[in-house]
């Protein structure tokens, strides 16, 4: 009657793997401290037993039921191939830039104009484009702000259809990532690129690839002695270093305490010293920091700045309660981003400790931002964030805590998130930056907290449901605060809570994060010999193969308004009018991009971001849909489906006239079970 949590000692316990994907589960209460367990697989067969299992009163706090939560992104050596490059292309106008890369051999453009008329002109698509992103070079600045706004007119111009069809563009860094423990980033505009390019890998699958080199190597690190680059068959995010390909995957951060970090309790702690400045400090997680650092740290003074200083809506209640907890508070209106103005507030109230908390959201697909939008969103976090590091240099007294409030958008590249994502990856770099220079620095890539704020007010939480990251209570991200910011943590913790069944959901699927496969078992596939469109191996199409023709749409019709009903959380699919248009209907731009990603998932075709846009009624969406998977019926074998059946629940198939087990009554239902893995 309801979910039963119970903490086991094993012994003399033996666990027979019979290969199922599901486990029935019973457990018989005998007395009232032991039960009799049993496991049985989806045929009935035991797995395990347990004639007696002792059980005991689990006491667990808030704060410390999600201490597990914490994060960490580990670089992993993986296999690698030679490819060729004889229809691989460098997008540079600085020749000698392209030779540094060992790509002299490739052809040469100076933009995605120039490939453009060569391309009209007859020459062949090449299967990779390179973009250098380097120091010194033209897309390479050292501003960040600069070189974000140049890649956004790039990518912009790329996706717009000026980038051949089936062709990658690689974005080439040079220590923009951290790959060992205590690897620097010396290329932090380089790093916010990654963070760009992530959201737009997000927006448009297998359009784009991330490509960094080690900060000191030469082109003979990343390539061979024949001049070829070393790439990973599918990979979308690698880093060399030592001539060796890695792979970013998020694994749990186990922590070491030193003597440093615990107190008498044993809980761990951090140095704050006496005076800590928080940017963003009137906002919601600036406010319940302040509290957390006075109530649990005893810091005794607090500065809390923010642009409106005590004109923010609840900053006077807030010191008002911070006093009467003993605490200085001062309230300063002063923009983080502002040099001069922080200067002087620095002069004024040196800190001991810094939590730069502040940011602003401004969501929005990759072609809806302009460089106005993206400034909007980088300099509250970019800017502020430089000068507090730089600032802080040459204070009285050294800095003992230097905390950047981060985002997960960083790590996994958010739809609709561009801007953010680049942002807070610049905040990572920059913890990275100052640990190798002996530096206190802690970067927080924080998932969704269960708190509203400003920033997530307008957030529809029942849209958050459908991603794998669920809201943090905010007892727990407070004790994952003191966990990552204690002084054995290293420069960057993820601190975010996963639901479980939508990432093994997705891996089932085939739509995991390739940052996140080592989070769950991931099930082994067959290749797939699609086109790049979706092919013959696609369930949806053939299925509609085996459907007469003119059941076929109608099949199409219903797929396409279940999954429209599922993104704009309809109770059922009636409330889909096939004939209105997607804005009508309540489709905004990331909604869209959630329903071609759902659509994706059912058909296993591969659709563009633009789907919505150029199909503007489910209707119309719905003819493309099946155009677009008749035209791989050509080459599709004929369809059987065998399965196990008892005598109660008799199968006969005729197409999709049939009755078959599992409650099996649609097209959609049958590529579903196969996408899950049953034999088609």
């Amino acid at each position: 009657d309801g979910p039963l949590r119970v903490p086991f000692s094993w012994s003399n316990v033996t666990l027979h793997a019979t290969g199922a994907t599901s486990l029935r589960v019973t457990l018989t209460k005998t007395t009232d401290t032991t039960a009799r367990f049993a496991a049985t697989d989806p045929a009935g067969l035991p797995v395990l037993t347990a004639e007696a299992v002792t059980t005991r009163p689990l006491a667990l706090d808030e704060a410390s039921a999600g201490l597990d939560s914490l994060y960490e992104v580990a670089w992993i050596p993986t296999g690698h191939a030679v490819s060729s490059a004889d229809d691989w292309a460098v997008l540079t106008p600085e020749e000698h830039v392209g030779r540094s890369l060992g790509l002299e051999a490739c052809s040469r453009y100076a933009d995605i104009s120039a490939l453009s008329r060569a391309l009209e002109d007859g020459a062949k698509a090449p299967s990779a484009v390179f973009v250098p992103v380097l120091p010194g070079s033209a897309g390479g600045s050292d501003d960040p702000t600069e070189t974000l706004e140049w890649l956004l007119a790039l990518i912009q111009e790329w996706v717009s259809g000026s980038g051949p069809a089936g062709t990658r563009l690689v974005l080439v860094t040079r220590g923009a990532v951290a790959v060992g423990a205590g690897d620097g980033v010396d290329h932090l505009a380089g790093a916010a690129v990654w963070g760009l390019v992530r959201a737009a890998q997000a927006e448009y699958p297998d359009r784009f690839v991330l490509l960094d080199l080690g900060p000191d190597a030469d082109a003979a690190d990343a390539f061979d002695v024949t001049g070829a680059p070393v790439l990973v068959p599918s990979a979308s995010q690698l880093a060399f270093r030592d001539g060796q390909p890695h792979i970013p995957r998020l694994v749990r951060k186990t922590l070491k305490p030193t003597e440093a970090d615990t107190a008498p309790d044993g809980d761990s702690v951090s140095d704050f010293g006496n005076r800590v400045l928080i940017t963003g400090a009137t906002g919601t997680l600036g406010a319940l920091i302040a509290r957390h650092l006075v109530t649990r740290h005893g810091v005794p003074e607090l500065v809390l700045v923010g642009r409106r200083g005590k004109d923010a809506e609840g900053a006077a209640e807030l010191e008002a309660e911070l006093t009467a907890l003993g605490a200085r508070v001062t309230l300063a209106a002063c923009d983080a981003a502002d040099r001069e103005a922080l200067a002087a507030l620095l002069a004024d109230h040196a800190p001991t400790g810094v939590i730069h908390a502040a940011g602003v959201l401004d969501d929005g697909l990759l072609t809806t931002l302009t460089p106005q939008r993206l400034r909007k969103v980088l300099r509250p976090k970019i800017d502020a964030a430089r000068n507090l590091h730089e600032l802080t240099a040459d204070l009285p007294q050294p800095l003992t805590a230097f905390v950047l409030f981060s985002s997960v958008a960083a790590t996994l590249g958010n739809t609709g998130q561009a801007g953010y994502a680049a942002a807070n990856a610049y905040l990572d770099a920059l913890a990275h930056h100052r640990r190798a220079a002996g530096l206190p620095a802690v970067s927080l890539a924080w998932g969704l907290w269960a708190e509203t704020s400003t920033m997530t007010e307008g957030l529809d939480r029942s849209r958050v449901g459908t991603s794998s990251i669920a809201p943090l209570p905010t007892a727990q991200a407070l004790a994952l605060f003191d966990r990552a910011s204690s002084v054995s943590a290293g420069p960057v913790s993820v601190p975010v809570r996963f639901d479980r069944s939508v990432l093994n959901e997705q891996a089932v699927r085939g739509t995991l994060p390739d940052t996140l496969r080592s989070l769950v078992r991931v099930p082994v596939r067959q290749a797939s010999t699609d086109s790049a469109s979706g092919g013959a191996s696609s369930p949806f199409a053939r299925v509609l193969a085996e459907l007469p023709e003119a059941k076929r749409l109608g099949a199409v019709l219903q797929l396409v308004r279940e999954q429209c009903a599922a993104v704009l959380g309809h109770a059922t699919a009636d409330a889909v009018d096939m004939g209105s248009a997607f804005n009508a209907l309540g489709f905004d731009s990331l909604m869209a991009v959630e329903l071609r990603d759902h659509l994706g998932h059912a058909t296993g075709l591969r659709l563009p971001a633009t789907l919505v846009f150029d199909h503007p009624t489910p209707a119309a969406l719905a003819d493309y849909l099946l155009a677009t998977a008749s035209g791989t019926f050509a080459d599709a074998p004929a369809v059987s489906v065998v399965s196990s059946v008892d005598g109660e629940d008799p199968i006969a198939i005729v197409g999709m006239a049939c009755r078959y087990p599992g409650g099996v009554g649609s097209p959609e239902d049958l590529w579903r079970l196969v996408a899950e893995g049953a034999d088609a």
